[in-house]
């Protein structure tokens, strides 16, 4: 396997079905939550799943090791992250079966149309913008605080699939 890292990137064995994640050396990881997630959620044969705010692509590169599902596709607003996704997905030559998309959570319902999915996921920033102390760095604050979107707006768009 041949791939070409980007400064401060490293390339993960996710001890699943040969997969690979690329992921930051300074930035943002998944943690247990997405791992979880992605052992909670269940796609069945032949359905279409969705994840919002992605990240690097750890949920739908999961679910599409452990699942039989048609295509996954993926959301995310930041283009570092989205573009580590692609390329993770390529990584594990799965152009086919995962389809990452850069674009805003807010927004998701119009970009993929409504009914558009048969499950999906999403690990949300699990703290509003007023509580907890906020990560100067502007992509973990992202992940982890409702910087760019809110609980609400992410089982807003949701429900519309």
């Amino acid at each position: 396997m041949t791939i070409e890292l980007k400064d401060n990137e490293r390339l993960d064995d996710l001890q699943r079905n040969g997969f690979h994640i690329i992921q930051k050396t300074d930035g943002f990881c998944f943690g247990m939550d997405a791992v979880l997630l992605s052992g909670f959620a269940s796609v069945k044969e032949g359905e279409r799943a969705l994840d919002l705010g992605t990240g690097t692509g750890i949920i739908p590169i999961l679910l599409k090791a452990k699942t039989k599902g048609k295509h996954f596709s993926a959301l995310e607003i930041q283009e570092e992250m989205a573009d580590m996704a692609r390329r993770s997905v390529a990584v594990n030559h799965l152009e086919n079966d995962i389809t990452i998309v850069t674009g805003d959570i807010k927004e998701a319902s119009r970009i993929f149309g409504a009914a558009s999915f048969d499950v999906v996921t999403s690990n949300p920033p699990y703290m509003n913008d007023a509580h907890g102390l906020k990560n100067p760095d502007l992509p973990k604050a992202i992940a982890r605080h409702e910087v760019l979107c809110t609980l609400d707006d992410v089982v807003r768009e949701a429900s519309r699939f």
